[in-house]
């Protein structure tokens, strides 16, 4: 189930760019094109998940989509002149614990909220209290104001009079980091025993400056390859390629935040994500560019085979050839070359689009470097700064 909204910019407020819930993770994704900081709550009778959006404005009417038998739709609205509010009503009898309930952020434009699975307890419901506030990790940035009461109704407290931007601080205790969802596979993949080369003890090239664009012009999309059950390749050591390009693409996507770039990642976690969604992501938040950060893999025998490759389609190769050149001048990677190709994500993207490949999970060379913080964050750099060069050229 998909909701979608590209709205216009605002100086005042932020505008919820696109939204959508996941009925088989119970995951709820949302993206603004400013910084914000969510407020959430479960209201009883019948039990609501109440998420508001502070400083955010719809733009658009209300949507109520319908979800299955026990969630019973998923609604989101303009609360208030200065609120955006998701709601998701479960049919009676139905509750959730909200201690299970876990914000996490991308950065503070881009959220991802997992919900437990519903349970059917009408005693428990019928028990619960009118409001129970739901703890939420502070974006970067973001001021912190005191807990707030509920209203003497019972309603959700409505968040008008807080300052756009600001996260009511709730009594409750954090919940624990999220664990990594289950892949659903009952035969793990057998992890290589073969040990990872210790890290390169030599000075590494300087990270790059990175140029400014102008702020709020550009929305980029970094996609971080396979996830979930599809960890990608897996080389030297157990390195998995997964683990490897989400690391990666996670601090590009920070580092073009810095620079006034949106960055919206298509996954934040080990999640199985299909390609066309990918595709879809970019459509709906009408992304300037879409970068998919991937890694190589060999003859499990073949150590010696290392180095860069970047993919294009069609309208891309100035963009593969920008970010190409910005990694072989800031790292020591073999250069394999800036090659066109045909891959999914690529050929059906209405952007320009490209594929980098950040070595070889079986490669000596390129394990060390994709298996070391370090050398992950050299990575990260040099890709947000072709990223950037593009744009500024462009």
């Amino acid at each position: 189930m998909l909701g979608s909204i590209l709205l216009s910019s605002s100086a005042q407020a932020a505008n919820l760019q696109f939204w959508r819930f996941d009925r088989t993770q119970n995951r709820l994704e949302l993206a603004t094109d400013e910084g914000i900081q969510p407020r959430a709550q479960i209201v009883s009778n019948p039990t609501r998940l109440v998420i508001d959006l502070p400083g955010v404005k719809l733009g658009g009417p209300k949507q109520t989509l319908p979800v299955d038998g026990i969630v019973n739709n998923m609604r989101v609205a303009q609360f208030d002149p200065q609120t955006t509010r998701i709601v998701m009503e479960l049919a009676p009898g139905y509750t959730i614990d909200p201690r299970q309930v876990k914000f996490q952020y991308a950065s503070a434009r881009q959220w991802t909220v997992d919900m437990p699975r519903p349970q059917f307890s009408p005693q428990r419901a019928s028990a619960a209290p009118p409001t129970q506030a739901i703890a939420v990790p502070s974006a970067p940035g973001v001021a912190v104001v005191p807990t707030l009461p509920p209203t003497s109704n019972g309603r959700p407290t409505p968040t008008s009079s807080i300052p756009p931007g600001s996260i009511v601080v709730v009594t409750e205790p954090r919940p624990q980091a999220p664990t990594r969802p289950s892949t659903g596979s009952t035969n793990p993949l057998p992890r290589p025993t073969t040990p990872l080369p210790n890290p390169s003890t030599s000075n590494p090239k300087p990270s790059p400056t990175l140029p400014q664009v102008p702020n709020g012009k550009f929305v980029v999309v970094v996609d971080p390859g396979h996830g979930g059950p599809d960890p990608g390749a897996i080389g030297i050591g157990g390195l998995r390629e997964t683990d490897a390009v989400l690391a990666i693409s996670k601090q590009v996507a920070t580092l073009l935040e810095r620079q006034g770039v949106q960055a919206i990642l298509t996954r934040q976690d080990e999640r199985d994500l299909d390609l066309q969604p990918r595709v879809d992501i970019a459509d709906r938040v009408n992304a300037t560019v879409f970068v998919s950060i991937h890694a190589n893999s060999f003859d499990a025998n073949r150590s010696d085979v290392n180095g860069l490759e970047t993919y294009y389609y069609d309208s891309g190769y100035n963009l593969a050839k920008t970010i190409h050149q910005s990694i072989m001048e800031t790292t020591d990677m073999r250069d394999r070359g800036v090659k066109q190709a045909n891959f999914y994500v690529m050929k059906y993207s209405s952007m320009p689009a490209v594929l980098v490949e950040v070595g070889f999970v079986t490669g000596r060379e390129d394990a060390q470097r994709l298996s070391d913080a370090n050398g992950r964050s050299q990575l990260a750099s040099a890709i947000a700064q072709g990223i950037l060069r593009y744009l500024q050229r462009n």
